[in-house]
């Protein structure tokens, strides 16, 4: 292995080198817990005076001789942050701005982070292209806005770890009125991390190389995501074919994804079409099938264009890649019931030609069902589900099912029966929980399209409310023991959907009281609880039993 300029390097030499970040590695994503750890370590190496290890640094030396950071990159960013708010400091406060240390300090710091003139760029670390720009307006030669949130999320955390840093460092001599004090506190912080910070460097002249040295370091200790372990794999596999392509596709990938986790996407897009895989052993498994450069390349396409049906699975109010409006609706009701297991699935169906929109549509309507009846109301577990999907998807992908009702028959075979579903239905009973609300409200909703077809029940949680029929305080029901309140308090039986501005008015009254309220309702179920003369358990047990009857036509 090529290995050169290797060794243990103060912070001060690291940063003295010209740097690149690669297009394709991550953006800043250090977040306030991994800042708090670093002004820990940094306090640390104040009070002791002792070496701290800052983790180790895999370089690689490209052919243009320029350094590109293979592992580190958010080390060293973090690291030229801290720098730029020591400089700001020195320059900026009152009382040792116009000193002689603090000037002598200021420039040396500025000499470590490098600079930029009209003619030349000299900054010792170049980001890739999209951050670049605002780290250099905004950290490396100037500071950023403290009041202005930044619209890039990369960006955002960037003008957050200088704030966090600044309001630590500030913090320790805003109570420090003699000049001294506050360069003595501030040479402690600056002299700690430009001497007492150490890395471990090691520089590769091939990029394969390098990624070895990246995953082999990594391979204990904190575990990393699954998504940089493989696009480290990816580059070096394609690196002799067409690694700029490969960048570009990464980025299309990450771009379309808008945020969401990618290593869930990956896992779900690899068992839409392989054996099931958890993600323990996913990056193995990957590896082990991903051998040549055109079947890396090949990976590296497909995710860049499921990423975008991806992104709709998990984001149903903002579709790109689909458009039908029933697929879009029970993807909406199926994230509102907290369910992923089947993206898979439906990943797979988009992969095949044979299956039209409308027939994912009507596909993912029998999800809906499954999900309703064996989760929502059965309370199976998601881990049998996550399974049972990835069986549909690998043989939908291996054209075993090839059309619309193979699909559907499978999915309603696996359903719990009507007997069981009638009887648990019957029983069912909710809670406070946001899962449990978004239940009520979806059944409801089906309930009154059903009666009525032409009327829709908006479910816009600041326009209809769910009911407590008999109330949440009791103290005016006096006739309800406390222990039948709490019993019977979340049966559905007991619920209803009511209009805000009804709802607000009749709030803990008596149900003689509220009887006037269902009948101005225009959502249909409630006028079987405005037909009631009075309101009990036998009433509730009733009504639910009746719900149940309706729930079975509903999702048979």
């Amino acid at each position: 292995m090529a290995l050169q300029n290797n060794g243990i390097m103060p912070i001060r030499e690291y940063l003295s080198i010209t740097l690149y970040i690669p297009t394709y590695q991550r953006e800043y994503s250090w977040e306030e817990i991994e800042l708090e750890d670093f002004w820990a370590d940094l306090q640390a190496a104040v009070s002791e005076n002792d070496v701290h290890f800052f983790g180790q640094v895999v370089i690689h030396n490209e052919d243009d001789k320029k350094l590109y950071i293979i592992d580190g990159q958010q080390r060293t960013i973090t690291s030229v942050i801290f720098l730029r708010v020591l400089h700001k400091i020195y320059t900026q406060n009152d009382i040792i701005k116009d000193s002689d240390d603090a000037e002598a300090i200021a420039s040396e710091i500025s000499t470590l982070i490098g600079r930029k003139t009209r003619k030349s760029n000299e900054l010792h670390l170049v980001l890739g292209n999209d951050d670049r720009d605002y780290f250099i307006s905004g950290i490396q030669t100037g500071y950023p806005d403290p009041e202005r949130k930044e619209r890039k999320k990369s960006q955002e955390r960037m003008r957050k770890a200088f704030l966090y840093l600044e309001a630590k460092i500030n913090s320790t001599i805003d109570n420090l009125a003699d000049e001294e004090e506050i360069l003595d506190k501030l040479e402690a912080f600056y002299s700690a991390f430009r001497d007492n910070f150490k890395l471990l460097y090691m520089e590769a002249t091939r990029l394969n190389e390098a990624f070895i040295i990246f995953e082999t370091l990594n391979a204990r200790g904190k575990d990393l995501e699954t998504a940089d372990l493989l696009k480290n794999y990816i580059f070096s596999k394609v690196h002799d074919v067409n690694v700029r392509e490969a960048e570009r596709k990464w980025a299309e990938m990450m771009s379309n994804l808008d945020g969401i986790d990618p290593t869930k996407f990956i896992r779900h897009l690899w068992n839409a079409a392989n054996d099931f895989s958890r993600e323990k052993e996913l990056y193995k498994r990957i590896v082990k099938a991903l051998n040549t450069p055109k079947k890396c390349k090949q990976f590296l396409d497909d995710m860049a264009v499921y990423a975008l049906v991806y992104h709709d699975l998990s984001v149903p109010t903002d579709c790109n890649y689909f458009t039908d409006e029933r697929l879009k609706d029970s993807l909406v009701a199926l994230k509102s019931m907290k369910a992923s297991s089947f993206y898979p699935a439906v990943l797979a169906l988009t992969m095949q030609k044979n299956f039209s929109d409308a027939d994912i549509a009507d596909i993912v309507k029998t999800i809906e069902s499954y999900v309703f009846r064996n989760s929502a109301i059965g309370g199976k577990q998601a881990n049998s589900a996550e399974v049972f999907f990835a069986r549909i998807a690998k043989s939908i992908s291996d054209q075993i099912l090839i059309t619309k009702e193979d699909v559907q028959k499978l999915i309603s075979n696996e359903m719990i029966n009507n007997d069981e579903f009638e009887k648990l239905f019957s029983m069912w009973k909710g809670s406070n929980s946001s899962v449990d609300k978004f239940t009520v409200r979806y059944f409801f909703r089906k309930i009154h399209h059903k009666l009525s077809d032409t009327s829709e029940v908006v479910l816009d949680n600041n326009k209809v409310h769910i009911e407590h029929i008999m109330p949440q305080d009791g103290s005016k029901w006096t006739n309800i023991p406390e222990d039948v309140h709490d019993a019977y308090l979340w049966r559905l039986g007991n619920l209803a959907l009511l209009d805000s501005t009804l709802n607000k008015e009749q709030q803990n009254k008596p149900f003689s009281d509220k009887i006037p309220f269902f009948k101005q309702s225009v959502i249909r179920p409630n006028e079987d609880i405005a037909a009631q003369s009075s309101w009990g358990v036998e009433e509730i047990e009733k009504r639910q039993a009746i719900l149940a009857k309706y729930a079975l036509e509903i999702w048979d």
